[in-house]
């Protein structure tokens, strides 16, 4: 009879145990990036025993000793999402962890659900307790260099000497354009038929004017010719010759090298020009090219991709892709442990995850975060649920102990 009280107690535990759980994923419903668990029951076995009958049945003999809380599983289930309209705020659509790391502790990734970054002074991305997002540095050609490291912007952008002038597509000068066989001059409209200008820099960062003159000098049934003069800042002239077929087609001058002596303390800008792509046709002059310099630039904007690459805006108009994020998945993620935070660590150290980049197990949506995926109505009745267990095995305590008291009464 008195183990009727010890197993009223164990449903006491049990479901007092259970109620932790469901006030803690309670206590939750706002936290960014939260997993609900749920607590698994496990059955006791006060004895058991197994007899068999003279026909060779067997009778068995068993007797519970009530529950306990085995263990607790998390529902790694996707969130809904929240708008922010901060770039730098970010939810996982599918499978998968952000990766960050330790500031005290060199080597410590922890893992998390919880996409709520920043820019820190220096430039790294970091969450809301200073951890470091993991990412790959992305080089010249938006190829992933190097290993995972913290994902740092740059807050300025060095300026890049103009090396590169290439003319695109739908450049095309008249064929119908008259012939002029003066002898050219900047100062004299009446020399050149169009002149179009286009900006480039030096090594210091310095904006000069690139001037191109075009000249219509021969035309044959066979071929058209026409002279480029090329200037920069209206002096230092120098010269090319573009011949065109029947066709309207390019057939030499496509490529120059212009090289310009500066006084301004900078490199002697030498430029590679592109002429391959001009059209001579009866259509009017359109002059349409590109360049590969730029001053310097400061940091205006951030902003990430649905693949996880992160990309700069500075002042000097250029774009850079910078870094792509690291996300990580486990094949069991019950060995996930909870650290606080919103972070997990393996409870194996030497348990490797497997890392992808953004954009292959999951989207990355920026300007967005991850809800609780905690159902409060669910922990409601849940609650409860548990609190009707828990006036239950009192209620065999205290019948347990009524009895005992009836039999005690015999004897008197």
């Amino acid at each position: 009879m008195i183990q009727s009280f010890y197993t009223g107690n164990t449903g006491l535990g049990a479901n007092r145990e259970w109620l932790s759980v469901i006030s803690d994923n309670i206590a939750n419903v706002n936290t960014t990036g939260y997993k609900q668990e749920r607590a698994n029951f496990n059955d006791l076995v006060a004895s058991s025993l197994t007899t068999y009958s003279s026909a060779g049945a067997p009778k068995n003999m068993e007797i519970g000793g009530g529950t306990y809380v085995g263990s607790t599983t998390k529902d790694f289930s996707q969130g809904s999402f929240k708008n922010t309209n901060e770039p730098l705020s970010m939810a996982l659509d599918g499978e998968g962890f952000f990766m960050v790391r330790s500031p005290s502790v060199k080597d410590l990734i922890y893992y998390t659900r919880d996409g709520n970054f920043r820019l820190d002074a220096n430039g790294d991305i970091i969450n809301q307790s200073g951890y470091k997002l993991q990412g790959w540095a992305l080089d010249e050609k938006g190829n992933m260099a190097g290993a995972l490291a913290n994902v740092n912007i740059p807050s300025s952008m060095e300026p890049h000497m103009t090396s590169k002038v290439k003319f695109e597509e739908p450049t095309n000068l008249d064929s119908n354009t008259p012939i002029i066989s003066a002898t050219f001059d900047k100062n004299d409209s009446s020399t050149y038929n169009y002149v179009n200008t286009m900006p480039v820099y030096d090594s210091l960062g310095n904006s000069h004017v690139l001037s191109f003159y075009f000249v219509h000098t021969n035309q044959s049934t066979t071929s058209n010719e026409w002279k480029v003069y090329t200037l920069l800042d209206g002096d230092q002239q120098q010269e090319n010759t573009l011949t065109f077929d029947e066709n309207g087609v390019l057939t030499s001058g496509q490529n120059q090298t212009a090289t310009f002596n500066l006084t301004n303390g900078a490199s002697n800008l030498t430029i590679a020009i592109d002429y391959s792509n001009i059209k001579e046709v009866a259509s009017d002059f359109i002059f349409y090219s590109q360049q590969d310099g730029y001053g310097k630039g400061d940091l205006m904007n951030i902003s990430v991709s649905e693949d996880g690459i992160v990309k700069g805006s500075y002042t000097n108009g250029q774009v850079k892709d910078i870094a792509r994020l690291a996300v990580a998945t486990f094949k069991d993620k019950e060995i996930l442990i909870r650290k606080g935070d919103n972070m997990y660590l393996p409870n194996q150290k030497t348990f490797t995850p497997i890392i992808v980049p953004g954009g292959v197990i999951s989207k990355i949506r920026s300007g967005m975060l991850e809800m609780s995926n905690v159902d409060i109505s669910k922990e409601f009745i849940n609650l409860i649920t548990a609190q009707r267990a828990y006036q239950a095995n009192a209620k065999t305590i205290t019948t347990s102990d009524q009895i005992l008291q009836t039999t005690m009464d015999i004897k008197r």
